[in-house]
């Protein structure tokens, strides 16, 4: 058969036509899609077929299609997904840690820093005033709403933490429906891919938006097959094997009286050890900061009662008309800022403060009379000044400066966490630009392709009539 036959190029014409419809198809897509988020630029592969070879020589045979290339770069990808990992990860950090410090409430003129100062300074007051009964009953009233302040605090605190165990099954949750999805796209894309040239875009787009969800969420380390699968690991544990896929659920474990929660896959109870994303910083808030936190609050709740039940204990309380207040009686009563609170006594008789200093009279009889000595305000000044004293931290901080050191580190840790979010939007926004100038849809590229397959169609066309009427003249011949 010669090269240049007749039905040869019939055949190139039809090649032709069929090559550039699929370019105008392929462009036409890509311009439909251009607001469409994940979605990845399409090309089709185009080459030369192959040759005829015949006695007068080699003979071009026109185009082939081999298929639809879709336009994506795994590196910048890669970078996309670290870089959002760390991004909610700080984030996330810094959403509860700005809710502790909201439940802190400092400054303020009612958070626990005004209320203790009120507490000693009305202890001057009484200083001032031994035997006054309104400044007693300030006094009293105003360690109430100082005890409540530490009630507060570790209410909100446990309730925070409460939140945020729901938060942690809600993401685990997800990220149980995003593997599955991974996995049951992993098997269609085989499928599809196996059966036909090219890959399968649109699947592959749909898997891709699933891997970047993911990766807001935990760290993970995707891995592509020859065979188009993508296995995801995690530090710890592999969360997507072709498609089949691990379940996560939460282990809440009791750990030196606090409880933790853990992370584990449901069929091994495999530990996971997560070091980003979102879920990584939940877990960190609610299994060492949170109880970092309330510990610290139970350390101060605890110094403030010891010291002054320590001073206060060494006194009497007011005679009066009523039994005279009996000794040994403390200020304070139970533990940590959730358990301390006024002694009932105390609550029931103003007179049990006391103010001056015990003084025990042996009497003929052997008996042990308590009095004091009246006006005398020396254990009153002694709790008043407790309130600069250096006591803490090896006698280096007073209670307001062990409190202001909370605060601070609150304030740094929500200040770093946001600088920290913001140097990652900035990073993720120039990864995302490189992204879209990769397999982002540009209008005016595509309206040059759209142009280019147009003028090819119409060649092609052309070169069918032509070849045609060549036909029909060596008919009629």
């Amino acid at each position: 058969m010669s090269g240049f036959d007749i039905r040869t190029a019939f055949d190139i014409g039809r090649k032709a036509l069929r090559a550039q419809l699929a370019g105008l198809n392929v462009t036409g897509n890509n311009i439909s899609n251009v607001n469409t988020e994940g979605y990845s630029r399409e090309e089709v592969v185009l080459a030369t077929d192959i040759p005829i070879k015949s006695p007068e020589g080699i003979f071009g045979s026109g185009v082939k299609l081999e298929g639809v290339r879709r336009i994506r770069d795994q590196l910048v990808d890669r970078q996309v997904r670290t870089e959002l990992q760390t991004k909610n990860r700080n984030e996330t950090l810094e959403r509860i840690l700005s809710q502790i410090e909201t439940t802190i409430n400092e400054p303020s003129d009612t958070g626990l820093r005004a209320l203790m100062s009120q507490f000693f300074d009305n202890f001057y007051g009484l200083a001032n005033d031994p035997e006054n009964s309104t400044t007693r009953f300030n006094l009293e009233k105003s360690a109430e709403v100082m005890v409540e302040a530490f009630h507060r605090i570790d209410k909100q605190l446990r309730t925070l933490s409460d939140d945020i165990d729901f938060e942690m099954r809600r993401q685990v949750e997800k990220v149980n429906q995003l593997t599955s999805k991974i996995g049951e796209l992993n098997l269609q894309i085989v499928n599809v891919e196996s059966t036909s040239q090219g890959t399968a875009g649109q699947l592959r787009d749909d898997r891709d938006k699933a891997l970047d969800d993911l990766s807001e969420i935990l760290d993970i380390y995707p891995f592509e097959k020859q065979n188009g699968v993508v296995d995801v690991s995690s530090p710890s544990q592999t969360l997507v094997t072709s498609n089949i896929t691990s379940q996560l659920d939460i282990d809440v474990r009791n750990e030196n009286g606090n409880l933790v929660s853990d992370i584990i896959d449901k069929d091994s109870n495999n530990v996971l050890t997560l070091k980003n994303g979102k879920l990584s910083a939940l877990q960190e808030v609610r299994n060492v900061i949170i109880p970092y936190y309330r510990q610290k609050f139970d350390d101060l709740a605890n110094e403030l009662a010891t010291r002054v039940n320590n001073i206060h204990l060494a006194g009497v309380g007011l005679k009066g008309s009523a039994a005279e207040v009996p000794k040994d009686n403390p200020f304070f009563t139970g533990t940590g800022a959730v358990g301390i609170d006024v002694a009932q006594a105390i609550k029931n008789n103003v007179n049990a403060i006391a103010a001056a200093r015990r003084i025990d009279t042996k009497l003929e009889n052997g008996e042990i009379r308590t009095s004091g000595a009246p006006g005398d305000n020396g254990i009153a000044m002694q709790i008043a000044d407790l309130k600069q004293a250096l006591i803490l931290n090896n006698g280096t901080e007073s209670l307001t400066d062990f409190f202001d050191a909370i605060i601070s580190e609150v304030g740094i840790g929500v200040q770093s966490a946001h600088d920290k979010a913001l140097n990652e939007d900035h990073l993720i926004e120039q990864f995302q630009n490189i992204r879209d100038s990769t397999s982002g849809v540009s209008l005016d590229e595509e309206f040059i392709n759209l142009t280019k397959y147009q003028r090819g169609f119409q060649a092609g066309a052309r070169l069918i009539s032509t070849v045609d009427e060549m036909l029909q003249t060596l008919i009629n011949m």
